[in-house]
């Protein structure tokens, strides 16, 4: 079952059928249109807007919704799952969705923390790909209570996908994706916020690449916002205290100053894409 039909819960069910990994998935949204669209794309084979009326005989369980509706959907559905039944979900923050999990989900249900760092700017089940997730990274947040064949079943799920699986601790990978998604995101969002309208039509490719996230979901990012706030806020700080050193060195027209930041950046960019890229 796939709670969430839109972008990323569309290609879920899109992988699944080319892969025929899952003979009947069952779709939930809140909105009728979505789950329509999820059936004639062939990402679902049946759909409904009550959670509860459907969720009793699922094996698999995909919180495919922004952290919040994750959340609330872990909330909503404990006491109503099978024994047995395991529950993953995508979500971008993950130490609350865990905690939640723990806290919500009787023993006889396996919950383990995935997030297949796969999503694009746009959103919708319009915008959903059966290919979206091969070559991805998919990070798991498995904690010494979670269930090991659980685990092992959920790896091998997102493996099926085309994903490499990484392991991490829940709040490591909050630390972690406050830098490398969660601050590229608000920089993005920023940087399309100064510019005055009418410099737009002006511009080139390179602002179009710098900021194609700021095209994200503003719903959905602020969700992930609240939810690791801490981690984000450290992070803010210290773009905030980048900037400034390079903002120094233009007033005292320091060439080596600001050769140095820019230098430290392209050594940085250079190893990512070799990483990336090797």
């Amino acid at each position: 079952m796939i709670i969430g039909t839109g972008m990323i819960g569309g290609s879920i069910g899109l992988a699944l059928k080319k892969q025929k990994l899952a003979a009947h998935i069952v779709g939930v949204s809140r909105q009728e249109a979505s789950i329509k669209a999820a059936i004639e794309m062939g990402a679902i084979d049946e759909g409904s807007t009550d959670i509860r009326k459907v969720i009793g005989g699922a094996d698999l369980v995909i919180l495919a919704t922004p952290v919040k509706v994750i959340i609330e959907n872990i909330q909503d559905i404990s006491k109503n799952l099978r024994r047995g039944c395991i529950v993953t979900d995508v979500g971008s923050v993950k130490s609350t969705i865990v905690e939640t999990a723990q806290k919500c989900f009787p023993p006889h249900v396996l919950f383990v923390g995935s997030h297949p760092m796969a999503g694009i700017e746009k959103n919708g089940i319009a915008n959903a790909r059966e290919d979206l997730f091969k070559g991805a990274v998919c990070i798991m947040t498995p904690t010494d209570k979670t269930n090991r064949l659980a685990r092992d079943k959920v790896k091998h799920f997102w493996t099926c996908l085309g994903m490499e699986v990484r392991m991490m601790d829940p709040d490591q990978h909050d630390e972690i994706l406050a830098y490398i998604s969660h601050l590229p995101h608000l920089v993005a969002f920023g940087l399309m916020r100064v510019i005055p309208d009418d410099f737009l039509p002006h511009a080139s490719t390179g602002l179009k690449d710098t900021t194609r996230i700021a095209a994200s979901s503003s719903k959905l990012w602020g969700d992930i916002c609240f939810s690791n706030y801490r981690n984000i806020l450290k992070a803010l700080d210290e773009q905030v205290k980048s900037l400034s050193e390079i903002r120094k060195a233009i007033v005292d027209k320091d060439e080596s100053a600001l050769f140095v930041c820019f230098n430290q950046a392209n050594a940085k960019r250079a190893e990512l894409e070799k990483k990336t890229h090797g």
